[in-house]
Parts: C-alpha cells; sequence; structure tokens
C-alpha cells in the first residue's frame, strides 16, 4: 500500500511481518491508522458484528478529529460512541476495558465545552518540544540553551521577514515555496510530437473553463444549431467541440476591444508542450502513474466533481497518465490527462460502509481525457483484498478486483502565511471516507447468546454452593 506525499509514515517499512506487527509507529500513523486505514484492513476478516462496531469507532474517531464541526451532529456522535461502546462489551473480553476506553464517552461533551479536539490535544506541544530539544548543547545547563536558541531564532525569522532587500545566506529555502500555485517538480521536458487532435481536446478544454470565453461558447454552438437544424445533439456537441477554436480565433483577431488574456487564449496554445512527471498546485504533490510506480508514494489519483446537463453533481476517479502545461504566451496553464473510471455498469459503487469502491477495469469517458490541474482534488487508491479471488478457482492473476478510495492530505498548513484557522483550511468535511447509519449493537450473530464468549479461557466460571450454617442461641 502507498500513501500520498506528506500523508503518513511509509507504512510498508513499518510492518515486522516475522512478528506480525507494527513497529515504530509515531502518533500520527496511529491516528492515521484508527481514522482512514483500520476501517480497509478489516474488510471481509471479522464477523459482521465486530467489523461494524470497529468500523463505527473508527468513524467517530474521523469525525471528530475534523478542524471544523457541525455543532447539530453532536448529539449523533455521543450516540455514535455510546453504541460502539456497547457493541464491545458483547463481543470483546472483560480485560479489553480499561480508562481510556471509558473516556470516549466524555470526548463529545469536551467538544461542546471547548471547541474541536485540535484545540486542546497534546499534539502540537509535543512536537514543539522536539524543537527545543535541538536547542541544547551543553546538557548541564538545558533551560539556558532553549532560552538563548529561542532568541536567536526569532532575530534571525525577524530580520528576514521585516527587513527589505535582504538577501539571506545559509538560510535555506522551504520546499513547499509555489505549491499553493503551480510548479512542476519532476521530468520537465518539451515534447513538439503531440497528435493535433489532442492538442485541440487539451485547448478546448482550457477555453471551456474560462469565464472570459463563455459567452463566445453560448453564441457557437447556437449557431451550430442553427445551420444544422435535424442533426442529433451528440453530432452537435462535437462538431461544437471541432469547430469552436478556430471560429474563436477568426472572430476575435485583430479586435484590440477585449482583453489581453482573451486575446492570448484565442490565439491558442503553442505547438511545443512541456511534459512533467510531478506537479504542486494547490497544496498537492501529484505524479503520473509511471512516477509513482518508482515512488513510495502514491499521488497519481484525483477526483472531480462535475455538474452534468440535469443539474445533478457526480464525482468521477482517475489516474494521471500525463501532466502538460500549455503555452498561451504569458499565460501557462497545467492540465492533467487522466484515465477514468466509468462510473456506469458497476465501475463506481458505495457499499454499505459508505466506502467508494472503483474497478480500474471498467475505462470509460476515452474522448475527455483532459481536466485542468486547478479543479481536482487528491485520493489514493487501496486494494480491496476481499475482492481477491480464491485461491482454488485457478485464475493466474490474484490481484484484488476493486480499489478503495481514500482522500489525500492537504498539506498547506504553514505554506505561504496559511494557518489552522484560514478559510482555506477551516471547512466542513462533505466527503467523508466511511458512513454507518445502524447501531452495530443490535446485529446479533447466529448463536443463541452473542454476548456470551466462548473462544476465550480469560476468567473461570464457579458454581456457588450454598453451605446452612446453624447459629447458636448466644448469637
Amino acid at each position: 500500500m502507498k500513501v500520498p506525499s506528506g500523508y503518513s509514515s511509509n507504512i510498508q517499512g513499518r510492518i515486522n511481518m516475522k512478528a506480525k506487527k507494527f513497529t515504530n509507529l509515531k502518533s500520527h500513523d496511529c491516528h492515521v491508522l484508527m481514522t482512514q486505514l483500520l476501517p480497509v484492513a478489516l474488510r471481509g476478516i471479522l464477523p459482521e458484528n465486530v467489523r461494524l462496531a470497529v468500523v463505527k469507532l473508527c468513524v467517530f474517531l474521523n469525525e471528530i478529529s475534523q478542524k471544523a464541526i457541525d455543532p447539530n451532529k453532536l448529539t449523533r456522535l455521543q450516540n455514535d460512541v455510546v453504541q460502539c461502546l456497547a457493541s464491545f462489551e458483547m463481543v470483546f473480553p472483560p480485560s479489553f476495558f480499561n480508562i481510556m476506553t471509558h473516556l470516549l464517552v466524555h470526548i463529545v461533551k469536551e467538544i461542546n465545552i471547548l471547541g474541536p479536539v485540535f484545540l486542546h490535544n497534546m499534539f502540537p506541544f509535543e512536537r514543539y518540544m522536539a524543537v527545543l530539544k535541538k536547542y541544547v548543547r551543553n546538557r548541564s545547563r538545558p533551560e539556558g540553551c532553549i532560552a538563548k536558541g529561542y532568541g536567536t531564532k526569532e532575530v534571525i525569522e525577524f530580520c528576514v521577514d521585516f527587513i527589505d532587500e535582504l538577501s539571506p545566506i545559509g538560510v535555506p529555502m522551504s520546499r513547499y515555496d509555489g505549491r499553493l500555485e503551480e510548479k512542476g517538480t519532476l521530468g520537465k521536458k518539451s515534447n513538439m510530437h503531440i497528435p493535433e487532435s489532442e492538442i485541440r481536446k487539451a485547448n478546448f478544454v482550457v477555453l471551456q473553463n474560462s469565464s472570459l470565453v463563455a459567452p463566445y461558447m453560448d453564441e457557437h454552438i447556437n449557431i451550430v444549431r442553427y445551420e444544422n437544424i435535424g442533426k442529433s445533439e451528440a453530432w452537435i456537441t462535437r462538431h461544437h467541440i471541432d469547430s469552436f477554436a478556430v471560429w474563436l480565433r477568426r472572430k476575435l483577431i485583430g479586435d484590440n476591444t477585449i482583453v489581453v488574456q482573451l486575446q492570448w487564449l484565442a490565439r491558442g496554445p503553442s505547438a511545443t508542450i512541456m511534459q512533467y512527471q510531478g506537479y504542486e498546485i494547490n497544496g498537492y504533490t501529484f505524479y503520473t502513474r509511471a512516477q509513482d510506480e518508482k515512488s513510495t508514494n502514491q499521488n497519481s489519483g484525483v477526483l472531480i466533481d462535475a455538474i452534468g446537463h440535469d443539474g445533478n453533481k457526480d464525482s468521477y476517479f482517475g489516474v494521471i497518465e500525463e501532466i502538460w502545461e500549455l503555452d498561451y504566451g504569458p499565460l501557462k496553464i497545467p492540465l492533467f490527462r487522466c484515465q477514468w473510471v466509468n462510473r456506469a455498469g458497476g465501475g463506481v459503487t458505495i457499499d454499505r460502509y459508505g466506502m467508494t469502491i472503483v474497478d480500474f477495469k471498467k475505462i470509460g469517458y476515452k474522448d475527455e481525457p483532459f481536466i485542468l490541474a486547478k479543479d481536482v482534488t487528491q485520493v489514493f487508491y487501496v486494494k480491496d483484498m476481499s475482492s481477491k479471488p480464491k485461491k482454488n478457482q485457478g485464475k493466474s492473476d490474484d490481484e484484488p478486483k476493486h480499489h478503495i478510495v481514500l482522500p489525500g492530505k492537504r498539506k498547506i498548513v504553514g505554506v505561504e502565511d496559511i494557518s489552522d484557522k484560514s478559510e482555506d483550511f477551516d471547512q466542513f468535511d462533505d466527503r467523508p471516507p466511511f458512513s454507518i447509519n445502524v447501531d452495530p449493537s443490535i446485529l446479533l450473530s447466529k448463536e443463541d447468546a452473542p454476548y456470551l464468549r466462548l473462544d476465550h479461557d480469560q476468567g473461570t466460571f464457579v458454581k456457588r454452593k450454598v453451605v446452612n450454617v446453624p447459629l447458636n442461641n448466644d448469637v
């Protein structure tokens, strides 16, 4: 399993296969496992009532860990955690429970009084303690070393941030500079042998998403409909896509009354396409599929929300095949050439746990491979081991049939003055990776007494023996 850059540690390097356990996990790695990865790992390996209780607890932990929490959902969250603990008492032995398990009941009350969890947890202070410990040079005087190091850091930051025309020497630049804008990072090369049909498709995507071109887009498609009465809507759409760029260039060439940006868009892109293997934009790091195969991270998964002709918003999932940068003179516009999963025919489904499942063997939308880089959201795909063919079926390909979609991490805090409470970061999570709306405590197994555990030897049932003791009259 591979995760996006900055999502967590390399999970593959944290697993000891011989001992069958995780080693050297950081606190953030445990957080990611409990809120994102554990429900995926449990698919198909536990009884239904046990798995449902654990997944619902992970959903609860994920919701309370968000930067923004809807106060109207606190009552439901309290009911969810009570249901989870009641289910745990039915399936786990008494030695499983301690004070930490009980404290889950009080988390929602703390949120109602103190605000979201990230405002009153210890993670920021523990991380900053690591920074302060690096200032210690004399172990016999740690307090003095920390005070002097902190003061020196404040002076350097003041000089760098507030003194104009200062050229710092020896101060490294952040590797995240430009990450919120547009910056190619890997595999830059120019390609002059792109087919004209592919450039025409990419150019149409740029024009279609430009607010300056939108009025001319409507004008042209009305002209096409008027000149081709009786043609089907599909034919009109194809002809509109093929001829719009040429029509726009002829209409606006030599018109000095339009804005400069529209003039450059009407002229069309250069025939030489700049291509990359890695690109950073909107706080995400994107790779092509070929670069992903050589990397320990998975940065090629993308998600785009589009509104159809019926007005409904649909989500489309894909993988980046190529990264293009179209040259419109002073305008440089990045695009992703993607392979999309067909939503129809079982290509994209949502199971009872709220997990989005995709089948990469069902590819669609081959005529629309391009999308603007600024419009996509990063996701990554985890193999669904419950869809792996059984060994007795005699198939040579034992890879799982499906993949589960998980959201990527938008790492923007601390980049270009972005803080935890900025408008770009303080948003509700409208796309949780899992969602369970049933009470797992009412899902009983086929046993007559599902609350009686018979698969462990913790404790001994002792039959009490009643003994009648005669009392003396003196007592």
